[in-house]
C-alpha cells in the first residue's frame, strides 16, 4: 500500500510535474554554487576591479592626448589667424623674406598705412600669441631664406639668432622633416640659450600666401608640466604612471618624473597593443598612438599594484558567497511557485476551451512571456468569437442572397428575349426613343443577372452610360451626362455594380424634374499609388450639413457593427470593396452641400485583364 502511495506521489509531483523537476535542478546548482561561488565572485571582483584601475588610466592617458593634440591644434591655429590677415601676412612674409634689418625698415615706411585695430606687426602679433598661453615657454619664428631664429621667451626678451650653414647645424636640424609634435632640438636649444627641460615642441610650416612657398616655420615649445592639468581628475584613482614617448623613445612628459631628459629604457619592449610586459618588473602596459602628431602616449601599471588593490576584496567576497548562496536556493524556490501558479491558470482555461467554453480569460496584465503568451491567449479567443460571429453573419447573408437569386431565376432568356420582340416592334413601328430605352434596359439586365463579381471598368462604365441614357431619353432636355476614362485603364477590373447604386441615389434623391440643367459627369483617371480614382459628380438638390456627416459616420464603421439592410446603396459598395481589396487598399468619400449638388469619389487598386475575366 505505502509502496503505491509512493508511486502515486512520484507520478503526480516528479515524473509529471516540470515545476518539481525545474526546482530539484536550481537546488543541485546551489549545492554546486556554495562550492564554486568564492572563487567565481571573487575572481569577478578582482578582475572588474582591475578593470577599472586598467580603464581610469586609459582615460587618463586619452586625456593626456587630448591636451597634446590641443596644442598642435593651437599652432595651426596661430598659422591660420594668421593668413586671414592679409596686412599681417604680408608683413610675415616680407619678414621670412628679408634681412631683418631691412623688415625694420619696410615697418617703418608702412607704419602709417597699417590697419589701427589689425596686428599690421609679426613682432607684436607673436609676443601677444606668446602672452595669451601660459602653458608656452618659447616660440620661435625661423626664416629658412634668410636663415635666422627670432625667439620669444615668456617673462624675458626677444632674440635674434643670425645662422650660417656652414658653422651651424641648425639649418640642418630646421630642414628635417619631423612630425608635428617632438622633442625639443638640442642645437637650437643650446643656439638660444632656451631650457629645455620638461618641454615638448610642436612646429608649423609657414608658406608664402602668394607662392605657396615654404619660407619658414613656427616652432613653439610648451611646458611638459601643463600636461599634469589633464591629469587631475585621475591622479586619486591612478595606478602606475603615464608616459609620451617620441618614435625614438625620447621622454617628453613622465607623471612620475623619473625618466625627463633620457630616452625610456623599456621602450623596446612596448608594442602598439594592450598587453602584460616585464619591465623593470611585470606590467601591464597600454599604448595610444598618434603616427601623423609623431608621439605615443603610455600607461604603465605593475601588477603588485594591481594585485593590492584587490587584496582587500577577499572579505567581502566571502560574505557575499555566503549571502548569495542563500538567495540562490530562496529566491528561485519562489519564483517556481509563482510560475506555477500562473501556468496552471492558463491550462486549466485550455482546458475550457477545449469543452467549448469561450468566455473565460485569463487575468494577468505583466509583461513577461507569460503574461503575453496569456495576454495572446485571451486576444485568440477575442478573435475567435468575432470569426464565428462574422461566418455566421456571413452565412446568413449568403442564405438571403441564395434565396433572391432564386426569386430572380424567372427564366431570365425568357425575359430578354420578350424585350428584344417589343424593341423590334417598337423599331418597326418607327419609336426610335422606346427602342433604345428597351435595348439600354436589356443590356442592365444581362449584365445584373452574369455570374462574374468582377467586370472590364469599361463594362461597368457602359453599363452606368445605358442607365443614364434611359433617363435622358426619358427627361430629354432636361437631363445630361458625360462619362470620360483614361483608356489604359480600360480593362482594369472593377467591382460589378460599384457605380449603379450612386447613379440610382442621384435620380430618386437627386435629380430635379423643374430643371433644364440636371447634370451628371462621371471621370475615371489613374491616382497615385497604383489606384484607379472613379469621380460621380451631379448638381442635384445636395445634402444638409447633419445628414452627410451622418452618413459619413455610417460609412466609416467596420462591416460588422452596420445595420442589416436590403437595398445596394454606399454602404453597400464600401462593404464589397473592402471585401475584394481589403479595407486599406480601396475605400469612398462622399462631398455634398445643399442646393449645389454632391460628389462620390471611389478608388481602388488598379488590376489586370485576367483577373476581371476569370472572375
Amino acid at each position: 500500500m505505502k509502496t503505491m502511495k509512493a508511486r502515486s506521489f512520484y507520478r503526480t509531483y516528479v515524473k509529471n510535474n516540470l515545476f518539481t523537476k525545474l526546482l530539484a535542478t536550481l537546488s543541485a546548482i546551489s549545492v554546486l554554487t556554495i562550492v564554486t561561488l568564492a572563487y567565481l565572485l571573487y575572481a569577478f571582483i578582482a578582475d572588474s576591479a582591475r578593470s577599472d584601475i586598467l580603464a581610469n588610466q586609459r582615460r587618463a592617458m586619452e586625456a593626456v592626448s587630448a591636451r597634446l593634440q590641443a596644442s598642435s591644434d593651437s599652432v595651426q591655429r596661430i598659422v591660420a589667424d594668421l593668413y586671414q590677415d592679409q596686412a599681417l601676412s604680408q608683413n610675415v612674409t616680407y619678414l621670412l623674406s628679408h634681412p631683418f634689418a631691412d623688415y625694420f625698415r619696410y615697418r617703418i615706411d608702412r607704419y602709417t598705412d597699417e590697419p589701427r585695430a589689425g596686428y599690421g606687426n609679426a613682432i607684436t602679433y607673436f609676443e601677444r600669441q606668446l602672452a595669451a598661453d601660459s602653458s608656452i615657454r618659447q616660440m620661435m619664428l625661423y626664416s629658412s631664406v634668410q636663415q635666422y631664429l627670432y625667439a620669444w621667451k615668456a617673462g624675458g626678451s626677444p632674440q635674434l639668432l643670425e645662422l650660417n650653414s656652414a658653422l651651424s647645424y641648425i639649418p640642418d636640424a630646421m630642414a628635417l622633416e619631423l612630425p608635428s609634435i617632438s622633442a625639443p632640438n638640442p642645437w637650437v636649444a643650446r643656439g638660444l640659450g632656451l631650457d629645455a627641460d620638461r618641454v615638448y615642441a610642436v612646429r608649423a610650416a609657414v608658406n608664402n600666401p602668394g607662392t605657396l612657398q615654404k619660407t619658414g616655420q613656427l616652432l613653439v615649445h610648451f611646458s611638459s608640466d601643463s600636461l599634469l592639468s589633464a591629469l587631475r581628475p585621475y591622479l586619486d584613482e591612478l595606478k602606475g604612471y603615464v608616459l609620451v614617448l617620441t618614435p625614438q623613445g625620447q621622454v617628453l612628459f613622465d607623471s612620475s618624473g623619473r625618466y625627463y631628459g633620457s630616452i625610456y629604457p623599456y621602450a623596446s619592449r612596448i608594442s602598439s597593443l594592450d598587453a602584460a610586459a616585464t619591465l623593470d618588473r611585470p606590467s601591464r602596459v597600454a599604448v595610444l598612438s598618434d603616427s601623423l602628431a609623431g608621439y605615443s602616449v603610455v600607461g604603465v601599471v605593475p601588477d603588485e599594484q594591481l594585485d593590492a588593490a584587490t587584496a582587500g576584496l577577499r572579505r567581502t567576497v566571502l560574505l557575499l558567497s555566503g549571502l548569495g548562496i542563500l538567495l540562490a536556493v530562496l529566491l528561485p524556490g519562489f519564483a517556481v511557485a509563482s510560475v506555477a501558479r500562473r501556468t496552471g491558470s492558463l491550462v486549466r482555461l485550455m482546458r475550457r476551451v477545449e469543452t467549448g467554453d469561450f468566455a473565460g480569460r485569463i487575468q494577468d496584465e505583466r509583461g513577461d512571456e507569460l503574461g503575453q503568451i496569456g495576454q495572446g491567449f485571451n486576444r485568440m479567443l477575442d478573435r475567435l468569437n468575432r470569426q464565428i460571429e462574422q461566418e455566421y453573419k456571413a452565412e446568413l447573408r449568403q442564405r438571403s442572397t441564395e434565396l433572391s437569386a432564386i426569386q430572380a431565376r424567372i427564366n431570365p432568356h425568357f425575359l430578354s428575349n420578350t424585350l428584344e420582340v417589343i424593341r423590334m416592334r417598337a423599331v418597326s413601328r418607327g419609336a426610335d426613343d422606346v427602342a433604345e430605352m428597351i435595348y439600354s434596359l436589356s443590356v442592365l439586365f444581362r449584365s445584373m443577372v452574369g455570374s462574374r463579381s468582377l467586370v472590364p471598368l469599361r463594362e461597368e462604365l457602359e453599363l452606368g452610360r445605358r442607365y443614364l441614357e434611359l433617363f435622358r431619353i426619358r427627361y430629354k432636355d432636361r437631363f445630361a451626362y458625360s462619362i470620360r476614362m483614361d483608356d489604359s485603364l480600360a480593362t482594369s477590373p472593377v467591382v460589378k455594380l460599384s457605380l449603379q447604386p450612386v447613379m440610382e441615389n442621384y435620380i430618386v434623391h437627386g435629380l430635379d424634374t423643374d430643371r433644364d440643367d440636371n447634370r451628371f459627369d462621371i471621370s475615371a483617371v489613374r491616382g497615385g499609388g497604383g489606384r484607379i480614382v472613379v469621380t460621380l459628380r451631379d448638381n442635384g438638390r445636395g445634402m444638409e450639413p447633419q445628414a452627410l456627416e451622418a452618413l459619413r459616420q455610417r460609412l466609416q464603421r467596420p462591416p460588422q457593427a452596420q445595420e442589416e439592410s436590403g437595398s445596394f446603396g454606399l454602404q453597400s459598395i464600401l462593404d464589397r470593396l473592402r471585401l475584394v481589396y481589403g479595407s486599406h487598399a480601396a475605400g469612398l468619400d462622399v462631398d455634398s452641400a445643399a442646393g449645389a449638388g454632391t460628389t462620390v469619389t471611389i478608388w481602388f487598386p488598379v488590376g489586370s485583364e485576367e483577373r476581371s475575366g476569370g472572375l
